[in-house]
């Protein structure tokens, strides 16, 4: 009784909360006491006026204290807060969790209508397997079993059923697809769209975007249609969407209705990209040999006005031009049409942020964990309305590898546009994971916006002429973590000279610095797989400059997006010959390796926030209480490496009670300034010179403070002059660690660091990390006043700790430098 008790209360809690994020949303509550009275009425009176054994009476009243507890808190402004990664995976998990307590003993879900069997069941189990569940995992292999027992008869539950296995394992059910596929082929009405089944006349947007999503995803995962067939298929399918296109650039449920609707715009976006994506229709062609530059495709504008469209009529509040109705249904139309597009922002709107609080502070039911709509009327059950927010949730947030920079008032930046969306099928092929790409138009991002991207692609053939504004973003994006790949569409019909001076001449003026040819030796030629440069074409090279401990602009002179364009990464691949496909997967080769180097293959979480360093004053009244640790100026490189400290910060903050401050902050080796901190930091490379005077505040500070260094990138020049000239300073020469010292233990609430990894670039052969060797950390000390008052890595802390890509340095992996560097502070501290 117990057990059904807390259900009850359990399900009270959660119609309340849920009942009261509608009426939330709706409009501000202007008296909770009412609405508590209400509630109150229905679920207290009758239990607590009813007779019974006494022994009920203390559960009733439980029962309508919880109620009370939950009205009054419910009935209580909270200010919202921010909606992060973390927030959207544990609803994730919530959601999954919910609908797999709703799984029936046949693998199935309950179906809202006997006309449409196992839609429902093949919506939820798709949505399972993007929410990251394996389909290997008994529910999911469960679900996936009963789906490959129904052979379907609908366009809705075909289609869905399709992409249930493709999302699976498309070569385990290889046979299942391509008899979905010919299927729906041959269910493709004579106009281009899809009804409700086989029969001939009528059919609708909604159950064509279905049919049209399922069989891209057929085609992506090899169902060996002919191209002849696939031909036939998408082109009636683009004459479909093409007349159904309004004026101002929506589309509507029914065809001739001039008002638009929100999803049916959204699914005109995805087809018209689908059918776009097709060989005929790109910007590059193979006649014998590889022609660039050819026409832009008509479908971008379209899929422009369409967008514009949404971004003017845009909310997630409801659905556009259709009142509350299939509000679900829509913002997974959303997430699909903003994912393809690669777009951010649609309009003025972060489309993604925006929906994730919609569906997590509004319609996710936190006890449950279902997500119902704000409307009354359900498209399916709570079970298929549930698996479209979880689809939104899941797909929407895949991590973002690489944007295009949309720049100027023409299309100059977007030649061979589906090339990204190629380089990142293939990339996550590579790195078996599910990535995301963008484009950012620099004309309205701010440096916060770039750095969503750990990669900005720029793209041209003419000057793109960026104003002071926009070079400043570019320069501080770099300096604050980012990486520009830019390319100049030249040769094989393109003439890129002028983006190739002005981008030559932009480097110098961001960086001080001229492109410089990559050694063949760099880890950027191997960082995924091995290119030879003597197998580039027209003797073309990789050109960078570097920044800080890395390189920041990677530049090649010929197109790689038009061979990108060209190197499908799924479904039946033409038949180019040997050679043509060969300098394709080349230029693939050499685009995955640049973003795994750029990134290390360390991606942020789509809605984390960024943070920008910038320095401070020296002392600030906020000091107080707490923990700040300075970078001392010197000459030899004080600050090639700024993010280093403040990262480290950040996660020691993390792990520790400690009040800490990330900030920035370089100081002068001065008594005045050293004796404020009790713990300093020093890196740099290069030849380390100090004068007389600094050597005497070093001195001076030592007798009771803690300096703590490492040598950038292990430049030797810096190892060396830092050893002498901590030897003139303190009169002894550093010693080696031992590999006893509590320093490398949890004694301090630290990490046990006995056992680290070191990598080397000059032995990683064809891999991008290479572990030299395991043990314990290369780290020198020095004792002042029989106190260890100086720490010093000769191997690279600051690069790791700098970026998610130190890998042309030798010294220890991103996670071990972390560790190092925290036990260190933590030790300094409380000695």
């Amino acid at each position: 009784m117990l057990a059904e008790l807390t259900q009850q209360v359990t399900d009270i809690l959660g119609l309340i909360r849920h009942r009261f994020n509608l009426l939330s949303e709706r409009g501000p509550i202007a008296a909770p006491a009412y609405w508590g009275s209400a509630i109150l009425l229905v679920y207290c009176r009758p239990p607590m006026t009813a007779r019974g054994p006494a022994m009920f009476r203390p559960i009733i009243e439980m029962k309508c204290c919880v109620t009370i507890l939950a009205v009054l808190t419910l009935a209580t402004p909270v200010r919202p807060q921010e909606v992060t990664a973390a927030n959207v995976d544990k609803a994730i998990n919530e959601t999954v969790r919910f609908l797999l307590g709703a799984q029936m003993p046949d693998g199935g879900w309950p179906e809202f209508s006997t006309t449409f069997p196992a839609g429902v069941s093949s919506l939820v189990t798709l949505s399972l397997i993007n929410s990251g569940l394996d389909p290997e995992t008994p529910a999911v292999s469960r679900a996936l079993r009963h789906l490959a027992e129904q052979e379907l008869d609908k366009v809705y539950t075909v289609s869905l059923q399709t992409m249930a296995f493709c999302a699976a394992n498309p070569t385990r059910y290889a046979a299942q697809i391509e008899r979905n596929a010919i299927w729906l082929a041959e269910s493709q009405q004579d106009h281009g769209g899809w009804a409700y089944d086989k029969q001939r006349g009528g059919g609708d947007p909604s159950n064509s975007q279905f049919a049209l999503l399922a069989l891209h995803e057929a085609q992506r995962s090899g169902t060996q249609l002919t191209p002849a067939r696939w031909k036939e298929i998408f082109d009636k399918a683009r004459s479909y969407w093409e007349t159904l296109q309004n004026k101002d650039g929506s589309f509507s449920y029914i065809a001739g209705d001039p008002s638009g609707r929100g999803s049916m715009t959204c699914a005109g976006i995805a087809s018209l990209i689908i059918v776009g994506s097709q060989l005929e229709q790109l910007e590059a062609s193979v006649e014998g040999e590889i022609a660039c530059c050819g026409r832009q495709i008509d479908n971008e504008d379209r899929v422009r006005r369409a967008l514009k469209w949404m971004g003017d009529n845009f909310s997630v509040k409801t659905h556009p031009g259709s009142g509350g109705t299939y509000h679900l249904y829509y913002l997974y139309a959303l997430e699909r049409a903003g994912r393809m597009t690669g777009q951010r922002f649609i309009g003025d709107h972060d489309w993604y942020r925006e929906g994730v609080e919609q569906i997590i502070r509004v319609m996710h039911d936190k006890i449950r964990g279902s997500i119902l709509p704000s409307a009354s009327n359900f498209q399916g059950n709570e079970y298929s309305e549930t698996a479209f927010g979880l689809l939104f949730l899941a797909k929407g947030k895949r991590q973002i590898v690489v944007s295009r920079l949309k720049y100027g008032n023409d299309n100059e930046w977007d030649h061979h546009s589906t090339a990204i969306q190629n380089l990142t099928t293939h990339t996550e092929q590579a790195w078996k994971r599910e990535l995301a790409w963008q484009t950012i138009d620099l004309s309205r991002a701010t440096v916060e916006d770039l750095l969503e991207t750990p990669v900005l692609y720029i793209s041209g053939s003419r000057a793109p002429n960026f104003s002071a504004p926009e070079k400043q973003r570019l320069k501080d994006y770099v300096e604050q973590g980012g990486f520009i790949f830019a390319e100049a569409n030249h040769g094989n019909g393109c003439d890129g000279r002028a983006f190739e001076k002005y981008f030559s001449q932009l480097v110098i003026e961001l960086f001080d610095q001229p492109l410089d040819k990559i050694a063949p030796d760099h880890p950027i030629w191997f960082a995924q797989s091995r290119v030879n440069p003597s197998d580039l074409k027209d003797g073309a090279w990789l050109y960078g400059v570097q920044t800080c401990c890395r390189l920041g602009v990677v530049y090649y002179p010929i197109s790689l997006t038009c061979r990108w364009e060209l190197n499908l990464p799924y479904g039946v691949r033409p038949d180019f010959g040997e050679r043509i496909q060969s300098e394709l997967d080349t230029a693939t080769k050499i685009g995955i390796n640049v973003l795994a180097y750029a990134t290390g293959k360390e991606l942020k979480e789509k809605l984390d926030t960024v943070t920008i360093l910038e320095e401070v004053v020296q002392e600030t009244s906020t000091d107080r209480g707490l923990f700040v640790l300075p970078v001392l100026r010197h000459n030899a490189g004080a600050d090639d490496a700024p993010r280093a400290i403040p990262n480290l910060i950040e996660w020691l903050d993390k792990e520790n009670p400690f009040q800490m401050s990330s900030e920035k902050r370089l100081i002068n080796i001065v008594t005045s300034e050293l004796e404020q901190y009790s713990v300093v930091f020093m890196h740099g490379r290069g030849e380390l010179r100090l004068n007389d005077a600094q050597r005497e505040a070093l001195r001076k500070y030592l007798q009771n403070g803690f300096l703590f260094a490492d040598a950038i990138c292990a430049d030797e020049q810096f190892v060396a002059s830092f050893r002498r000239e901590m030897q003139i300073i303190l009169g002894d020469e550093l010693e080696r660690l031992p590999e006893t010292h509590p320093m490398l233990s949890r004694k301090y609430y630290g990490y046990d660091i006995r056992q680290v990894e070191v990598i080397d670039p000059d032995r990683s052969g064809d891999n991008i990390i290479s572990v030299q060797r395991k043990g314990p950390p290369m780290l020198e000390f020095a004792n002042v006043n029989n106190r260890v008052a100086v720490v010093f890595s000769p191997l690279d802390l600051s690069c790791a700790l700098e970026s998610r890509h130190s890998l042309q340095c030798r010294g220890y992996i991103r996670p071990d430098a972390a560790k190092i560097g925290i036990n260190v502070i933590l030790f300094a501290l409380q000695n």
